[in-house]
């Protein structure tokens, strides 16, 4: 699950698209949007941030069903502002320095070999290892 850090990056930097799950995926799921359909993807600069709600709500991994409207996040649009990310879609084991990429699945990975693509750098884990907080670097706002 994707969080904003403060209400200013909600009221100032609407960074929201509309589309429609072209596949089953999960809330978090980064990827891209073609004529209206997120599909996840490597390297994908955008994110699914739905509001969670039903039995499903809470779950460390919300599911979404194919053809159902979701809330895209673009963060090319957030340069060097600050996400909090809970559960799905974080790796196994994050540490505070490491960059996070999209896999071609929808999850993060660790990749120590990020050059100037847009990723995801870890500033402070929240909790016992429950989220991070992440600086968003490589995007043209």
């Amino acid at each position: 699950m994707i969080k904003f850090r403060n209400f200013d990056q909600i009221e100032h930097k609407y960074a929201f698209e509309n589309a429609v799950a072209g596949a089953d995926t999960f809330n978090g799921s980064f990827g891209t949007v073609s004529s209206g359909s997120f599909s996840s993807a490597e390297d994908g600069t955008k994110v699914i941030m739905q509001a969670e709600e039903g039995n499903n709500s809470g779950l460390p991994k919300y599911p979404i069903a194919k053809g159902e409207h979701v809330r895209v996040l673009d963060l090319t649009k957030l340069a060097g502002k600050e996400l909090e990310i809970y559960d799905y879609p974080l790796p196994e084991t994050v540490a505070v320095g490491d960059k996070l990429t999209a896999t071609k699945d929808g999850a993060l990975e660790v990749n120590s070999a990020v050059s100037t693509e847009l990723n995801l750098e870890v500033k402070s884990v929240i909790g016992n290892k429950q989220g991070v907080v992440v600086l968003v670097n490589g995007a043209t706002a």
